[in-house]
Order: structure tokens, then sequence, then C-alpha cells
């Protein structure tokens, strides 16, 4: 993967699948993993790990779950600390699904079926199989609630070509669902049992993430006092049952067009309100034990959700840190400055170590759960030139020393989980070596050799601007690169 944005190690027994599967269910909301997608990702993870528990000669103790993305799209690995079974890829190819059902031996089948686009490979000390993921189109999220099932199943039957849905009885459920998860518009019963639509409806409100929520109520009920207090609620359209499907989604269209109509219009204000100055730009004085080693930096817009910090420790050695919030938009800009800010904050301990910073960020993403994740790359740079890499759901970075390569390292995103599973990675730079670190904004994908040939040829301190000048490969995405090399 060019970009690890989940990973995580699992001890690998019976037992422990249930652990996993609710881990992926704790984490897909976090990581915009829809609802479908995640019922096959649960499916494949025990099928495949119920294999290799059965089948395997001497079974792994362990597995490593990954998340990321590679050349543009989303993959999903398990990786296995298992005999070599190149085997496997056989039982693989050959697995097919019966005609008739049975009870045992459609695991792999079943896999291929889920996910028929996948990579195996055996080595000594690992087996890791690789899935790649189907491409999903945006879609809007939608949350339907009314305690009549028969309705329900009408509502879903209307709807669920065109949009996610999450659907509930209840609105006690719903709301619990909305606390941690993302939505666009809800779809709501007015006379419901518990809480009543009117109720709901203010709750929900009173999330901060959903504060402007749009809300179309549904009855039965066409009395005009009800449907005066239903607007005095602040919804955005009333609807008289029987629903008619192509009104309704008429509706659904209009509404969400406006909203996001306004919600652009409110974010194009405030920015061109906000007068930002960046904190660097172009070649940084390296920390005076580094006369002689060179920081470049470029970023476009300037003011953005990417940001570049660096800190020089007691000792003299040299912290950078380059962070891209996910996400567009003005939201992605705000979170980026709060993350920024917040960083400074843990940075102002005069005593503070580069596992101390991954740790304490990770407690702080972790019990503020913000909307929006942040991918880190943090480097150390010693005062014997050893440059030490903690990667954080950030685009692999490319060291020019002998020949010119990505650093694979990773330790997925930050704040997904309270502990995290720290890894770093070490490289000496010696003269006219360089390191480069970007956002996807800049390179989404490996670097292809002949153009990680033509880096390696230029002088150290003309491959940054050369990487620059590359044609973005997501151009409506903020864009951020910072080099370091040894002067020769």
């Amino acid at each position: 993967m060019n970009q690890v944005l989940f990973q995580r190690e699992f001890i690998l027994s019976y037992e422990n699948l249930p652990s996993i599967r609710k881990m992926l269910d704790d984490k897909a909301p976090s990581l915009q993993i829809s609802p479908d997608l995640l019922q096959s990702l649960k499916l494949v993870s025990s099928e495949y790990c119920a294999n290799l528990l059965e089948h395997q000669q001497k079974p792994a103790d362990t597995i490593t779950i990954s998340y990321g993305k590679h050349e543009g799209l989303f993959q999903y690995s398990i990786t296995d600390n298992g005999t070599a079974w190149p085997q496997q890829q056989q039982r693989l190819a050959e697995a097919s699904l019966p005609n008739e059902p049975c009870e045992s031996g459609m695991g792999l089948a079943l896999i291929k079926a889920t996910f028929p686009e996948y990579h195996y490979t055996s080595h000594p000390e690992f087996n890791q199989i690789t899935f790649s993921l189907p491409q999903q189109p945006r879609q809007n999220h939608l949350v339907i609630v009314d305690d009549n099932r028969s309705q329900l199943a009408i509502l879903t039957s209307y709807l669920e070509q065109h949009y996610q849905l999450a659907v509930f009885s209840t609105a006690q459920d719903a709301l619990r669902w909305l606390n941690t998860n993302h939505c666009d518009l809800v779809l709501t019963d007015l006379h419901m049992p518990g809480i009543n639509g009117i109720d709901f409806r203010q709750q929900v409100a009173a999330l901060a993430q959903h504060r402007l929520l749009p809300f179309v109520f549904i009855s039965g009920d066409s009395v005009t006092e009800t449907m005066s207090t239903a607007a005095q609620s602040g919804i955005d359209d009333f609807l008289t049952k029987p629903i008619n499907k192509q009104h309704l989604l008429q509706v659904l269209a209009r509404i969400l067009k406006r909203h996001q109509h306004l919600t652009q219009a409110f974010e194009d204000n405030i920015l061109q309100q906000l007068d930002y100055s960046p904190l660097v730009e172009g070649t940084i004085s390296a920390a005076h034990c580094h006369p002689d080693v060179v920081i470049q930096l470029d970023q476009d817009p300037t003011f953005s959700g990417d940001f570049f910090v660096r800190h020089t420790l007691l000792d003299g050695s040299s912290l950078m840190i380059l962070g891209d919030m996910m996400g567009h938009g003005l939201i992605a800009k705000a979170n980026g400055g709060i993350n920024l800010g917040m960083i400074q904050g843990i940075l102002m301990d005069p005593a503070i170590t580069p596992d101390q910073l991954c740790e304490r960020l990770n407690q702080y993403l972790f019990l503020s759960k913000p909307n929006s994740l942040v991918c880190l790359l943090i480097v150390h740079y010693g005062l014997d030139h050893t440059a030490t890499l903690y990667n954080a759901g950030m685009p692999r970075p490319l060291a020019c020393q002998n020949d010119c390569r990505h650093i694979d390292n990773t330790i997925g995103l930050l704040g997904l989980f309270e502990s995290i599973q720290l890894e770093c990675h070490q490289i000496v730079l010696a003269k006219g070596d360089s390191l480069h670190c970007y956002s996807d904004g800049l390179i989404e994908s490996s670097l292809p050799t002949a153009l990680r040939n033509k880096l390696i040829s230029l002088p150290a301190s003309e491959r940054h601007q050369w990487l620059w000048r590359q044609d973005a490969e997501t151009p409506q995405d903020d864009r951020s690169l910072f080099s370091l090399y040894w002067n020769s």
C-alpha cells in the first residue's frame, strides 16, 4: 500500500474472531467505510482467519490487518506469521461456490466471490493476502426512522438504489447511531412511541456534528396545527402518507442540493474573511548544529488542511511534522489549524521525545474523537544525520541515496486506538542524499521507476523543485512537499 490508514496486530484464535469483527465495526465510521463494505470485510476476515486456523501446517500466532490506498484505490490486507504456505495460492485459485449449499469447504470460495481481485504472497517469515476493494461512488447517506416496519420496507425499496441508508424502527436507536456516524439527511415519521419526530429533531440538533442536519417529516396527519408545529421545529419539508416515490426523490434531491449550496456559500464567506500567514515556505534554515543540511517546503494553497511544523529539541536535533487533514473544505482547514495548535502545545515540553510526541498525539486524538482524522509524518533528524520516520497515514516518503526508493514502514492513523503499536524507520543521510515527504494531493501512488531514476540523477538541491513541478495526482486536494538534504 502507498498510504496505510489503519494497521493493527491481533492474536489469532477462534476466541478472538468476534473481537476482530467488533474492531471493524467500531472503526468503520472514522474510516468512512460504508455499511455494505463493512459487512464484506467482516465476512472475509472471519473466513480467512478460520481457514488459517484449520488448514495451515503451523497456524499463525498473530495476524496484522491493514487498510489503505494503493495507486489511488483502497485495499485491505491480512498478514500472518505462520509457516510459508505457497499452496494457498492454488487453493484460492481453485475455490468455487458449490451448486448446492453445504456446511463446510466454502470459506475460500466466499472470499473469492466477495472480493474477486486479490493478490496472495508467501514468504518464509509471513504470508499476505491483499484485496482490491471495489470503487464506491460517493452517495449521500440517509437515516430513515419509522416504527411501522411496512412503511420502512416501502421507503427502503424507494431509496436504496439512490442513497446509502441506515434504517431504524425507533428514534432511540437512530440517536445512538447518529452520535458516532456521518449523515446527510434524516427522513422520519412524526408520530412514534417513545420519542416523537419533533423531540427527535431537537435531540439530533443538540449533537454538534449534526446541528444543521436537514430533516424531512413523514405523517399521515395533515392537520394544519400539526404541520405548523413541525415547521416551527426547523424541518426542511413535510410529506403526507401515502408517499409517492417520484415526489419523494425530487424532494430529497432538492433539499440536499440546497443544503450543499448553503454550506458552500458559508464556507466561501468565511474563507474570504480569513487572513492566513503560513509559518514557513521555500527554503528553511536548519538547526545551528546542521549548517550543511537544507530543508525545503512548498504548499498549495498556503491556507489548507495541510500543515508543517519544525521544532528544535534540547539536544539540538530537529523534529519536522507534516500533517494532512482527511477531507476538504473549511472543516478540513479549521481542523488543520486546531491540530497544528495542539502539536505546538505538546512541543512546549522541553524534554519531549519523538516517541512521547506520537503517544501524546494519539492520546489527544483518541479522547477528542475528531470528526476529521489527520494523517501525520514525523521526522526526527539527529546530530549524526540519522533520520527517524514515524508514518501515521501519510503516503510513503521517498529516500534518494544509492537509489531512489519508497519507505514502507507505517503505524496507521493516530487516534483510532487508545494505545499505539509504535514502529519507525531509520535512514542515515550522506552527502548528496535527500529525503522527500509529501501529502497525497501531490503523489498518491508509487512514483514510477523511470521517474525515480530521473530524480536520483539530479543534484540533491534540484530534486525538491522537480518533484513539486510534477502534475498533482488529485488536483482538487491540498498538496504539500518538504525535503531535506545534506548539501555537498
